[in-house]
């Protein structure tokens, strides 16, 4: 059995992650439709090789050379039916907040400009600016590699979390597409500091939330990065109390009477680790969420990061998540 024509052996994924991380996958393959799928599946079965999916890798840390197969999600289309619209996975999700908007559907302009795939956005529950797009989404049509059946697995069974869903734990599923339930009047959701005022279109709130971004977070293809680099951890009430009380100046969401999110980057900038760096990578003096790296390994980042990790365990005892996906 034969995988498609268009596989690679030996390949280098650094055009393929946002940090530029020159690893090698042992076979490679660019993935332009469902018999591609089909015969990944076959080939699967017979050669019962690890396989990794990826998108634009934007979320995506290599730790090092992967032997087996690296599958790019590179499926395209749309399909619209009334205000449903069905996306195939490897259409870039900014250009599908962007055509949403022309077709007067409404409800993504605030998670415009997260750079990505569409077929990556219900895997790590993307949000921002007070919007996720487990709020919008319907169901998600996914290729099964145990059995070669496609299937729907709805919204409710997607086990939607802050930054998670059921696919983290399950990369037997290839999504193929997302139907997204999209509004026919815009409602602009402005309760963010950063958006406060009147918009007299989805298009004018995209336009300052591009803006908002583009002032905190560098372009990945100019400065390597992966976006925030840590969730924003959620602590009890007992915790807060103590935290609050040694740092006033602590910013803080209250969820519950009981639980509190606190924002990652004011606990990095507050144990003075913002704008620090080490060997070929470090954190922006303009967004303490943001790591980049200029080495074609992810040792340096890796070490800087687990730094990080460790002093705001011991000084705040809050243990931080990683947002983005490790592979190896």
């Amino acid at each position: 059995m034969k995988l498609p024509r268009n596989f690679k052996t030996n390949f280098s994924l650094k055009n393929n992650n946002s940090f530029r991380l020159d690893y090698l996958s042992k076979i490679y393959l660019d993935c332009n439709s469902f018999e591609d799928l089909e015969r990944v599946y076959e080939f699967l079965l017979l050669k019962k090789n690890k396989f990794w999916v990826i998108g634009e890798g934007t979320n995506l840390i290599i730790k090092n050379n992967l032997d087996g197969l690296v599958i790019r999600n590179n499926l395209k289309g749309f399909e619209l039916d009334d205000n449903f619209i069905t996306v195939s996975a490897g259409e870039n999700w900014d250009s599908f907040v962007k055509k949403s908007l022309e077709l007067n559907l409404y409800g993504l302009e605030n998670l415009s400009g997260i750079p990505g795939s569409v077929g990556a956005s219900p895997i790590q529950n993307i949000g921002a600016y007070g919007a996720e797009v487990s709020d919008f989404i319907s169901y998600v049509e996914v290729f099964n590699t145990d059995n070669g059946c496609n299937e729907i697995i709805s919204s409710e069974n997607c086990e939607f979390i802050y930054r998670g869903s059921m696919f983290k734990n399950n990369p037997h599923l290839i999504i193929t597409k997302v139907c997204f339930c999209l509004s026919k009047e815009f409602k602009p959701n402005t309760h963010y500091d950063s958006l406060q005022g009147k918009f007299h279109s989805a298009e004018d709130l995209r336009e300052r939330i591009l803006l908002v971004r583009s002032q905190k977070l560098p372009n990945h293809l100019e400065v390597p990065n992966v976006g925030s680099f840590f969730q924003n951890p959620v602590i009890n009430s007992i915790l807060f109390k103590s935290l609050i009380f040694k740092y006033p100046d602590m910013k803080y969401f209250q969820l519950t009477s009981d639980l509190y999110k606190i924002p990652a980057a004011w606990l990095i900038e507050k144990d003075g680790w913002k704008g620090s760096k080490a060997n070929n990578c470090g954190i922006s003096d303009k967004h303490a969420l943001v790591f980049y790296n200029y080495s074609n390994k992810s040792d340096d980042i890796l070490m800087h990061s687990s730094k990080v990790k460790e002093s705001i365990e011991q000084n705040f005892q809050i243990s931080l998540k990683y947002e983005p996906t490790f592979i190896s």
